[in-house]
């Protein structure tokens, strides 16, 4: 999945919930945000060996992954959950292991697990580099974003010239205004307006910009 879609479930978020609604615009979309981050992962390989993965090691892990799952998917939960968790366990450092990170995350989402997902997401972060690191943050702070302070404080640690910045801002800018805090939220998004965003990241910057000055 390209930034540029990424941008399209932001809009499409944006075009139907108000800023309140962030924690259900989350629960909505979550299979396209978390099943976006898999496969824009796919796409970033080479930061955890893809260069290797005609190696048998590793298309032995990757069919173990796709088996897991085909279990998920097939509503063979608990064996799909299982072979997900032994590759974490047992090859922990391997690509396909944040991959089973992902799809972990995104089977407590569905059971309503919120927290327990935000912390496989996290901890995805810590191991992987930028721009995926960014991008499960985002996710997780979209997981708990009824905690609006926890939520922005994740949002705190994405740096300026993370390709996400302003996507992050954004995230932020919605939930300050949550909080009641409009001339913070104004803040932020001019901030990521000044980080020059593209497609409609920009055009939804523009909107709210333009609601909140009247």
């Amino acid at each position: 999945m390209s930034r540029v879609e990424v941008e399209g479930i932001f809009e499409e978020i944006d075009e139907q919930l108000e800023a309140e609604n962030v924690a259900r615009a989350w629960l909505k979309y979550q299979k396209f945000l978390i099943g976006g981050l898999i496969l824009l992962f796919v796409g970033l390989f080479a930061y955890v060996g893809w260069t290797s993965y005609q190696k048998n090691r590793d298309q032995e892990i990757s069919g173990r992954y796709f088996t897991a799952l085909e279990g998920l998917e097939s509503g063979d939960g608990a064996a799909g959950r299982k072979g997900l968790l032994d590759i974490i366990a047992n090859d922990s450092e391997h690509g396909f292991a944040q991959l089973a990170r992902f799809a972990v995350a995104r089977d407590l989402v569905k059971e309503g697990k919120n927290d327990a997902a935000a912390l496989v997401l996290e901890e995805v972060a810590s191991m992987v580099k930028p721009p995926m690191k960014n991008l499960a943050i985002i996710n997780a702070s979209f997981v708990i974003a009824d905690d609006d302070k926890r939520a922005l404080r994740r949002l705190g640690n994405i740096p300026t010239e993370s390709v996400f910045k302003a996507h992050a801002l954004e995230l932020a800018g919605v939930l300050t205004a949550k909080q009641g805090d409009t001339k913070g939220a104004l803040a932020l998004y001019k901030e990521a307006m000044s980080l020059k965003p593209d497609g409609g990241l920009r055009k939804r910057l523009q909107q709210r910009i333009q609601r909140m000055e009247g």
